[in-house]
């Protein structure tokens, strides 16, 4: 399916709609993910090793039909995150997880970038579980970095709308990820007319703070996909304001 839609990406790239240089990003469900939504916790950890090979084979085969310079790689880490916050069954220690999440960086080939998008679910916009702080997500950077062969090169952190509470951005003063990462931070909320006076100026206030002169980017809590077809114009403009706002 990402070859049919890659087709349609190269058209528009060739007509100019999309800028030459941006590349095709592919998102893919981790095998975990996958395997903890669809089978019983019994049969769990007998199919995993099959299915992630499938998985992995699936990747391999879209890799060898796109040239490399005009591909990116994202792995969807949420199912992680209710599993370690005890949120969902099948519950797994914090080593478990990086394991796994060690192999799918590696995975993709060191000329095609990777990256993790850091989530705690986007069902009707809502979360299975209001993260306290960013310490579970740095965590997982810090260890996925530390263990993987290859850097990574962004990572995508939740923020929920509302927060604003310094207490939930100071993990980041921990964060030791290569200086070559691409941060980006959920600032770009789905509904703004919700979000209280201030918000996003102390948002990146607090990010600033604990990232020194680090460069970082926004993004929207789960991206796109379960936005509203109308909604989709007024959250680029948000994304366009905030940083021109910001810098």
């Amino acid at each position: 399916m990402y070859q049919d839609s890659f087709a349609i990406f190269d058209r528009l790239q060739r007509d100019g709609v999309i800028p030459a240089g941006v590349r095709f990003q592919v998102e893919y469900p981790t095998p975990l993910a996958s395997i903890n939504a669809w089978l019983v916790e019994a049969d769990q950890d007998r199919v995993e090793p099959s299915y992630e090979k499938a998985l992995f084979d699936d990747l391999n085969r879209l890799l060898d039909a796109v040239a490399h310079d005009r591909i990116a790689v994202q792995w969807d880490v949420a199912v992680e995150f209710g599993m370690l916050e005890m949120a969902f069954p099948g519950a797994k220690t914090m080593g478990e997880v990086v394991e796994r999440l060690v192999r799918c960086v590696d995975q993709v080939p060191a000329d095609v970038p990777v990256g993790m998008h850091l989530c705690y679910g986007d069902y009707h916009h809502q979360h299975f579980k209001e993260p306290e702080s960013l310490a579970m997500q740095v965590e997982v950077a810090n260890r996925v970095g530390a263990g993987a062969s290859r850097p990574i090169n962004f990572i995508a952190f939740t923020v929920p709308q509302y927060q604003r509470q310094a207490g939930y951005f100071e993990p980041l003063a921990s964060l030791d990820v290569t200086a070559t990462t691409e941060l980006y931070f959920a600032l770009v909320p789905y509904h703004p007319e919700n979000q209280a006076e201030g918000t996003t100026d102390e948002q990146v206030r607090l990010i600033d703070e604990r990232l020194g002169n680090r460069a970082w980017g926004i993004c929207t809590e789960c991206g796109m996909a379960r936005a509203e077809r109308d909604e989709i114009p007024t959250l680029l403009d948000l994304h366009r304001e905030i940083l021109e706002s910001y810098g």
